[in-house]
């Protein structure tokens, strides 16, 4: 972060400390409502599924609101949803309709930071620096992570309702800090943005809607994402599940305990030293090697079997891939964003996690009716057709900026 304005590390600190109050507790609240909810396994899923999905479709009209709205009061207010909804949890027992509304609320509240963020950064930021902003934000998430789930287990030990406690103090204690420092810093700098030209007028939902839908560079970046998500966002319970039908729990257990700190080294160690280079004239060669990365990667997971240091060599290039591709998604939604719908078109991307949210089903489907190895098959597959849709967006960008200069 050396270099950054002031307001942007506060607000990548804070991303830190919001993810690892969702380490805290997200990974464990099928377990919370199991023992201390009682309950029964259909319910839950039902829980987490509608409340990342609704999290996901608010993303929409929190893109919007971030456009239309002054961005640290949306970042106040979603941090502050954030802590209640965490401190409320504890209390809504094995009631499905609360427990559904609260973890939507907290998907929906760090959805919405999520996308101010990446505005601001849009803001603060000149073009060449967004990349290494967009990294250092995407290993801080990896660092949240590597830091909850442990803490979640050493808490828990005491209380089983300790942890989500502890999400929400951290989660008001940002909020605090912030609403005392982020009106020290003033308006950011104008940023010679070559793609756009700036916009003043406020528009409605629907005419922001209408302009996202008749996008054609985003729609194609937009599912390019989804099928990308599919693919990377839920490798570790996708593999999981694949371990437990190919072999058993001992060895899953064994396999997965290797590769989540080989995946979370890979991302921490690596990710700075890799967007450095990445420029936004060479996006496309920089997505097709990433997406070569994740296809090695792939394949290795069918090859490894019961051979530790084949799973640990194709996790590592598949975590390559994933360090190169979620930063230039960004850049690609950057690049053609309009100076005032940065949010709305980070709104629309955040939909690309359904494809994320999908990946528990597709897996459990396939690994019921098919091989089990044909779950890598549908994911190199999936892989070359997000690619091939992040061509079409790219052609399609380029054929705008033709269009432009010849006017």
């Amino acid at each position: 972060m050396k270099g950054f304005p002031p307001i942007i590390r506060l607000l990548l600190i804070t991303s830190l400390i919001l993810t690892i109050g969702r380490g805290l507790t997200l990974p464990f609240i099928a377990i919370y409502l199991s023992r201390q909810g009682g309950m029964p396994p259909g319910k839950i899923g039902l829980v987490l599924g509608m409340g990342l999905t609704l999290g996901i479709i608010f993303s929409l009209y929190g893109g919007y609101l971030v456009d239309r709205f002054n961005k640290n009061r949306l970042i106040i207010c979603a941090i502050m949803v954030f802590a209640l909804a965490f401190f409320l949890l504890p209390l809504g027992g094995g009631a499905l309709l609360p427990m559904i509304i609260l973890v939507a609320l907290i998907n929906s509240a760090y959805s919405l930071y999520s996308i101010t963020l990446k505005a601001s950064i849009a803001e603060w930021l000149t073009v060449e620096r967004r990349i290494k902003a967009f990294s250092a934000n995407y290993t801080l998430i990896n660092v949240g992570w590597a830091i909850g789930p442990p803490l979640s287990v050493l808490l828990a030990k005491s209380s089983a309702v300790l942890p989500f406690y502890l999400s929400g103090v951290l989660a008001a204690a940002a909020t605090l800090t912030l609403a005392l420092l982020l009106p020290r810093y003033g308006r950011p700098p104008a940023q010679a943005d070559d793609n756009v030209a700036a916009v003043t007028e406020k528009i409605n939902f629907r005419t922001t809607l209408d302009v996202l839908r008749h996008d054609k560079r985003l729609i194609f970046f937009t599912l390019g994402g989804a099928l990308g998500s599919l693919v990377c966002s839920q490798f570790a319970s996708c593999i999981s599940q694949y371990l437990m039908v190919e072999f058993d729990a001992v060895f899953a257990y064994r396999v997965v305990g290797i590769i989540l700190p080989v995946n979370a080294a890979i991302v921490i160690t690596l990710q700075y030293a890799v967007s450095r280079n990445i420029r936004r004239e060479t996006l496309m060669p920089w997505l097709l090697l990433g997406s070569l990365f994740f296809i090695i990667g792939l394949l290795g997971f069918m090859l490894a079997g019961n051979a530790l240091p084949l799973w640990m060599i194709a996790v590592a290039l598949f975590s390559l891939g994933e360090i190169i591709i979620i930063p230039v998604e960004y850049m690609f939604i950057d690049f053609i964003a309009p100076a005032h719908l940065k949010g709305s078109y980070y709104g629309m991307q955040n939909l690309g996690n359904l494809g994320g949210a999908a990946n528990p089903l597709l897996t459990g489907a396939i690994l019921t009716y098919a091989p089990p190895v044909s779950l890598f098959m549908v994911l190199i597959l999936a892989t070359l057709l997000s690619l091939w849709l992040f061509h079409r967006g790219f052609h399609h960008t380029r054929r705008a900026a033709v269009t432009t200069h010849s006017l």
